[in-house]
């Protein structure tokens, strides 16, 4: 007979396997299964709810989720060369510090160790995470961590992300030279571009990155190409659907990118511990335990929902226990979300 655990311990690695794979839409339930003792049919199973937990289930499956985000096994790329950076969601959290209106978590560690490792070895780095982690805080972060290094920070949009001249174009004003109109002129701006960055050897940091086209990754690729010798690297910001991209298709352009990335960092955001540090620090102390794994859901990893929504529960709910029914109060507030929680 199997031995089952208890519900409480067998959905925490069932969310905890959940939220890697969100992190890693490259990967499946059957890529996780060919590291463990396990059937594939049994770890899906398992991932999706459709059955329990026994001890030797949540054994495996969490052993082979922490081997992966360790980046020991299911490197993105599968590169040997390639460093792998993410989140260790079983880190004790003592005292999270609060910048702004965001903290410094593993996250933003994570995307400030990417920086430099990039900036060190004039590499690539992609950094994938979802919407409201905090990863475009995280780079404020560390620019004004170290105001004499050479950043450049690029936001695509729904013009520079689609087409290629526009971006060179837009990326020359921001480096002070004159930008010719005309797609004709796309290659003199392009070598002037590369040019000026060899003169300056900064870090280019693109953000929204899930946008860009694959001619317009094209182009980043080869400004990397051309001056990479004079210091300049770059980092990639993007929501997971990037990884997904540059690890499925097998267009030229894509595939020359994903082999010259030099470190990816698959992140998922906060993580249960730093929540609970997060809450102390805010002062809010009162929260039951089932409000809290409702809360920690809702909030999905999201700095920005977890600070809106502490806003919230201090503005409604200050000097009172924090139950469920306050979390779905709040999440519809927010969110416009319907989550659900064991309210009476």
């Amino acid at each position: 007979m199997v031995r089952q655990l208890p519900a409480a311990v067998a959905d925490s690695v069932r969310d905890e396997a959940r939220r890697f794979l969100d992190s890693r839409p490259d990967l499946t339930a059957a890529d996780l299964a060919q590291y463990t003792t396990l059937a594939e049919s049994t770890v899906r199973n398992f991932i999706t709810g459709s059955c329990p937990g026994g001890h030797e289930v949540c054994q495996e499956i969490d052993r082979v989720v922490r081997q992966a985000r360790a980046g020991d096994i299911l490197q993105p790329g599968g590169g040997a060369r390639a460093v792998v950076l993410a989140e260790d969601s079983a880190t004790r959290v003592r005292r999270v510090a609060r910048q702004g209106q965001f903290y410094q978590t593993q996250t933003v560690r994570r995307i400030a160790e990417v920086i430099d490792y990039c900036v060190e070895h004039a590499a690539i780095g992609v950094v994938t995470a979802d919407f409201g982690v905090g990863k475009t805080e995280a780079v404020r972060a560390w620019r004004r961590a170290h105001p004499r290094r050479q950043s450049i920070v690029f936001e695509f949009d729904e013009f520079s992300s689609t087409n290629k001249v526009d971006f060179v174009r837009v990326l020359a004003d921001i480096l002070g030279l004159d930008s010719a109109v005309g797609s004709q002129n796309g290659g003199l701006v392009f070598r002037k571009v590369c040019s000026r960055l060899r003169e300056l050897g900064p870090v280019l940091i693109f953000d929204q990155c899930e946008t860009v086209r694959p001619r317009v990754l094209q182009i980043i690729r080869q400004i990397w190409d051309h001056t990479r010798e004079d210091g300049v690297s770059v980092v990639m910001l993007a929501a997971p659907i990037l990884l997904q991209r540059l690890m499925a298709n097998r267009m030229a352009d894509l595939g020359a990118l994903t082999s010259r990335v030099g470190v990816w960092a698959p992140l998922s955001g906060i993580t249960r511990n730093e929540m609970a540090a997060i809450l102390k620090e805010e002062k809010i102390a009162d929260v039951e335990e089932a409000a809290f794994d409702l809360w920690y859901k809702a909030v999905n990893g999201s700095m920005r929902r977890l600070m809106r929504s502490i806003d919230l529960v201090k503005a409604k709910h200050a000097g009172k226990p924090i139950t469920e029914r306050a979390i779905v109060g709040v999440a519809g507030h927010l969110w416009g979300m319907s989550i659900r929680g064991e309210v009476a």
